[in-house]
């Protein structure tokens, strides 16, 4: 390349890679060597702290550049000081300067690993400054500019917004050391030209790939934009051109005729390198004879000097090589930050920095003023919204509820929420939704609302939720009061396997320059930030994902001492963590717009075909009120879906989920039971453990399950309270009788968000809108003056209703306490209707219940093989799966003893059970058979045309290649063809190889030789290698007597143990469990063929044994048994690793 290593002691270049000066200078000694302070630092020509990365030869020349100009230490501290450490709210006033000054080019960290600093910061570092305006001007978008408009009106700083677009990119950007591409740096000069070059940037991603956008300077001219165009970094058109015969001046000419004379202003910049005064000089020269002015920047990549080692670090990660392997390209200076008016004035001609002044008022504006509108809703012709809602509602308010006559209290709900909508002109918003809603019911897409829409009477009559407001008492203001600002928000549930076909349906019907997804900013956590450290550090990839699997905290980084991580690794781990790497897409989030979105916010191709994605986050798009409409999807209801239409095809019994009764006694004493393996939400550990001391009656009861596990109710201390008040174990006490009416029913202990503005209303007399107020107020973003205000408002309320100063002050405490972790009721019961549903089938229905899920994986906190064990245990049959009788995905079939491919053993339907002719079973679908894929539906195909006669047979018709044709034969599927396994494992790979239109007779083996058979663990092993699902038992079974040998109890023994007793278990690990709330406690699942037992481990526990715990797949755990009534768990002493090699995988979860 041209390029050496650097002529520098090592012990120098490594102080100076940290951040750390030299002894005896600010930054480096003077070109003599003298020890005195110097004024400058040595970089290469190329060097400007600019793009990606600044592409320079360390340490090859030293050059002053003048007093105030060094990249060392300045005389003025403020940025480095106060400005690196503010954000937004508590950033810096503006600083006095006197000398204007304006920053016109900067990267955040929304240029995705190419700028390390966050909006705010450097907002923050630029009031600090002084600055008169600040732009942001990310690559090839405007991803940060709402979080930097909002740091900015915070100070007080005026803001430019722009872009520097990639020009002729080649190739996709991340992964390349220095992208082809020509840089031209675009200033929105007005709100028309914010929009004209958003929509640039949308039109070029759309017309290239992801990562990849397609601008050419000749389309950015004709699109005639309100713009200022900077002749921008080393990269850009006009410095690119300098080696040209005529010094650039031809470039120059070139982007003044396509964009304007007046648009077109040439971009000074200081890089610390020997040519430095001449390119200047050169560049002005350029600009007096183009009749153009120049301005000063510095091309800022980062707010602070002590931000430029973190820069480092993340053009090593995006390039993909170590910073040894690009210790050549790294910029030698940090030179790329904001400075002061006066180090400019020490940089640069005043003229140059009274344009950039200029340049900046002329360009500023409020990016507020971009906002766009909702899009007209779905209805008739010339039918006002209003008046069509009203109509809908009449209508189907009388099939929900009746006549006024016959239920006058729903009719006022009704009456009262729709004067509501219709006084907030939220019509046509609501029409929207119920549009959306419609297509899902009228192409058989099962879906519902959820959220604090449940609290809506009107969403229920729509359609729009399951959920009856008025029978269940919500509290309406909850979804809406009268001081609203901005829509509400409807989350839509839909099914997970048919949720594309309802987002393609809003693309379609509002059109996709309309329509798009919401991003999700993918950050850096704990265990992505430790990998992409030890990248950069030139750790092997073996060992970032060492590093990486070692830390099993999400947010948080491990302790040095606690931890296998080197320190080195962790310290750059912890600079990245929380920082944006690169944009995803949000799990549901799409946002409908009155005009073409892309003018709003640049819209990008997403990974996913025929989908598009805009460049801002949800919190963002709320920010510039951008409706966003939430179709998320629930692998629940997929799986309902199935269980209704495997019911629906093996017995002729049509399930209306609406239609089921909610108090099956028998249904709730399973529950009781803690039998709820696959039921929505209440399947984790510690709902499990939860259930039988709840022991739920009625369906209010599953809100309350529902509701009590979650971190707010845990960490608040509520469970507990709660559960012993309902055993009866204590008296159910109110602090007034004042909180009887919003309490009474959770048993005086607050849980839900709606009782928290109940208590309001009843004890301190605020209105629907006052105690939604409070509920806002107490929010994530809590204001204390806000709060102030509404606590004199409350006391104030609540000695009119004979409350004393006291109490009043204790339950507004309590109030303010439990704002942070209250889950909406109306939340809760949209969930327990799912609950129950589920619960429902799997006690009516429990095959189609174990069908449904496991043809709606992945979903569920339990995998396929534990779902089957259940069935078993169950006494569903069992039936594995057959290239003669299994259809493409598992599905249920009638079992007739006598036929082939119906022998079940005992261990098929579980212990000492029998499959009775004409029961129901579960027969494994081809689907389940590992790399069998797509040929699942194919051989189910060509099965309906003729049975297959043989493996060569099948291989031919299908043209199944040999991984997929020897998992068939490894599952026992071949069975048919009167082939053991072993004997169709050796037919499979001779015959694969055969394809339609290959001559009979012509594979290379027809015939196996007589083979040992395989015993029952050998099958067993087989069986979890090809499909994960055991048929015949569970592997545990087939070790059952060594176990006991071994003096190893099994999971029946430890439910049936003393408390206190200890023992020592044996069992396979299905999943494991660190919640947040658990103080460090790790929870391990295990089971056998009798069931399932939650193992505790402590965080010492987890040290000691770390690496078996987390390694292994069966564990032997010695410990104590603890009984809490019906709950047993093992609490762990020692763990070591069960000797077998079993071919599971255990799920973790937080």
């Amino acid at each position: 390349m041209g390029f050496s290593n650097p002529r520098t002691p090592w012990s120098k270049l490594a102080r100076r890679l940290e951040g750390k000066g030299l002894p005896g200078a600010s930054d480096t000694p003077d070109k003599q060597g003298t020890g005195r302070q110097g004024t400058g630092r040595p970089v290469d020509k190329h060097a400007d702290g600019s793009d990606a990365p600044a592409f320079s030869r360390p340490d090859r020349y030293q050059v002053s550049v003048g007093p105030g100009g060094s990249d060392g230490r300045s005389r003025y501290q403020g940025p480095e000081g106060a400005g690196s450490a503010q954000g937004p709210g508590s950033g810096p006033l503006l600083r006095q300067s006197s000398v204007d000054w304006a920053e016109l080019h900067v990267h955040s960290q929304f240029s995705f690993l190419d700028g390390a600093s966050d909006p705010e910061t450097l907002v923050a570092a630029g009031a600090a400054a002084g600055l008169t305006s600040l732009a942001l001007t990310d690559h090839n978008g405007l991803y940060g500019a709402v979080r930097f408009a909002h740091a900015a009106a915070e100070v007080g700083l005026d803001t430019v917004f722009g872009s520097e677009l990639s020009i002729g990119l080649s190739e996709k950007i991340p992964g390349q050391t220095d992208p082809d591409a020509t840089h031209l740096l675009v200033l929105a000069h007005s709100v028309e030209g914010y929009h004209q070059l958003s929509q640039a940037i949308t039109e070029a991603n759309l017309r290239g790939e992801k990562n990849r956008p397609l601008f050419s300077l000749e389309e950015l001219a004709a699109e005639d934009g309100d713009w200022m165009i900077l002749t921008g970094c080393r990269k850009g058109p006009l410095r690119r051109a300098l080696g040209d015969d005529d010094g650039g001046l031809s470039a120059l000419r070139e982007l003044t005729a396509l964009f304007g004379p007046d648009r077109v202003a040439v971009e000074l910049s200081r890089d610390g390198t020997p040519d430095d005064d001449e390119r200047l000089r050169h560049l002005g020269d350029l600009a007096q004879r183009a009749g153009l002015p120049v301005m000063a920047s510095n091309a800022v990549h980062f707010a602070t000097r002590a931000e430029w080692k973190s820069a480092q670090v993340r053009a090593s990660v995006r390039s993909r090589k170590s910073l040894d392997e690009l210790a050549g390209w790294l910029p030698a200076t940090a030179s790329a930050r904001i400075h002061t008016g006066e180090e400019m004035l020490a940089r640069f001609p005043r003229q140059a920095l009274d344009n950039a002044v200029r340049i900046g008022r002329e360009c500023s504006f409020v990016l507020s003023s971009a906002r766009p509108d909702l899009p007209k809703a779905p209805m008739p012709d010339a039918t006002e919204g209003e008046t069509y809602l009203r109509g809908l509602i009449a209508e189907r308010g009388r099939t929900r509820y009746g006549t006024r006559a016959e239920n006058p209290r729903a009719w006022e709900q009704l009456d009262r929420e729709m004067d509501m909508i219709a006084q907030l002109g939220f019509c046509g918003y609501f029409l929207i939704v119920f549009d959306i809603t419609e297509f899902c019911r009228h192409m058989g897409i099962f879906c519902q609302g959820r959220g604090s829409a449940a609290n809506s009477a009107v969403c229920f009559v729509l359609g729009i939720t399951a959920v009856d407001a008025v029978k269940h008492g919500l509290l309406f203001d909850r979804f809406l009061s009268p001081d609203r600002k901005g829509y509400p928000d409807i989350d839509i549930d839909i099914e997970s396997g048919r949720r594309e076909e309802v987002i393609q349906y809003v693309y379609d019907h509002f059109g996709r320059d309309r329509a798009a997804q919401v991003a999700n900013v993918i950050t850096y956590r704990a265990k992505s930030a430790i990998r992409d450290a030890a990248f950069s550090l030139g750790y092997a990839p073996g060992q970032q994902d060492a590093f990486s699997k070692s830390s099993n905290r999400w947010s948080s980084l491990p302790d040095a001492e606690d931890s296998p991580v080197p320190a080195p690794v962790l310290e750059i781990a912890e600079d990245l963590l929380g920082s944006p790497r690169h944009l995803g897409i949000h799990s549901g989030g799409m946002i409908l717009a009155d005009r073409a979105i892309g003018e709003v916010v640049p819209i990008e191709k997403a990974t996913m075909g025929h989908r598009t994605v805009v460049q801002w986050d949800k919190d963002d798009c709320a920010a510039m009120d951008l409706v966003k409409f939430d179709l998320l999807g629930l692998g629940m209801l997929t799986a309902l879906h199935e269980m209704v239409g495997l019911v629906h095809r093996h017995t002729g019994v049509l399930i209306d989920r609406a239609e089921i009764d909610d108090d099956d006694e028998a249904v709730y004493e399973m529950l009781c039971r803690a039998d709820a393996i696959g039921v929505f939400q209440v399947e984790s550990r510690a709902q499990l453990a939860t259930l039988p001391r709840l022991r739920p009656r009625t369906f209010y009861d599953l809100a309350v399950q529902v509701a009590l596990i979650r971190p707010g109710p845990i960490q608040g201390g509520s469970v507990h309270p709660y559960i012993r008040r309902r055993q009866g174990l204590d008296e159910v006490e109110y602090l007034h009788p004042l909180l009887e009416k919003s309490l009474a029913k959770t048993c005086g202990v607050p849980l839900f968000q709606e009782q928290l503005m109940q208590m309001a209303i009843d004890v301190g007399g605020f209105t629907g809108a006052d105690a939604d107020r409070l509920r806002q107020a107490m929010g994530s973003r809590r204001s204390e003056k806000r709060m102030a205000e509404l606590a004199e408002k409350f006391r104030t309320g609540a000695m009119e209703r004979g409350v004393d100063e006291d109490t009043a002050e204790t339950i507004f405490s309590t109030i303010a306490a439990f704002a942070n972790y209250g889950f909406p009721e109306s939340h809760a019961i949209s969930f327990a209707n799912l609950v129950y549903q589920s619960a429902w089938f799997k006690y009516h229905h429990h095959a189609a219940f174990t069908a449904g899920l496991l043809r709606s994986q992945p979903m569920g906190f339990y995998s396929p093989q534990s779902l089957m064990a259940d069935a078993r245990r169950h006494k569903v049959p069992i039936l594995p799966v057959d290239i003669r009788w299994s259809q493409a995905a598992t599905d249920l079939e009638r079992v007739e003893p006598g036929k082939p491919g119906h022998t079940i053993t005992e261990a098929a339907v579980g212990n000492g059970g029998t499959a009775s002719a004409g029961e129901l079973g579960i027969r494994l679908g081809l689907d389940t058979v590992a790399h069998v894929g797509s040929f699942a539906e194919v051989i189910v195909s060509e099965r309906e045309n003729a049975p297959f006669t043989s493996v060569a047979d099948l291989a031919e018709r299908t043209g199944i290649g040999k991984q997929a044709l020897e998992s068939l034969a490894t599952a026992g599927a071949l069975s048919g063809f009167d082939l053991d396994r072993r004997q169709a494992l050796w037919l499979a790979g001779g015959v694969a190889g055969a394809h339609p239109g290959l001559l009979p007779g012509t594979a290379s083996v027809d015939s196996a030789p007589s083979l040992p058979v395989m015993d029952a663990f050998d099958t067993t092993l087989a069986e979890l290698f090809s499909t994960g699902i055991t048929v015949d038992g569970y592997p545990t079974e087939m070790m059952r007597e060594t176990l006991r040998a071994r003096g190893y109890a099994s999971t029946a023994d430890a439910a049936a143990a003393a408390d206190g007793t200890r023992m020592t278990v044996a069992a396979i690990v299905t999943h494991r469990q660190r919640p947040a709330t658990a103080s460090g406690i790790t929870f391990i699942n295990l089971e056998d063929e009798f069931g399932m037992l939650n193992v505790v481990a402590t965080a010492g526990l987890m040290k000691r044994f770390r690496t078996v715990a987390t390694s292994r797949n069966a564990l032997v755990v010695t410990g104590l048994i603890q009984r809490g009534g019906d709950v047993v768990s093992l609490y762990a002493h020692k763990l070591i690793p069960l000797e077998v090699q079993l071919p599971t995988k255990a799920r973790n979860f937080r």
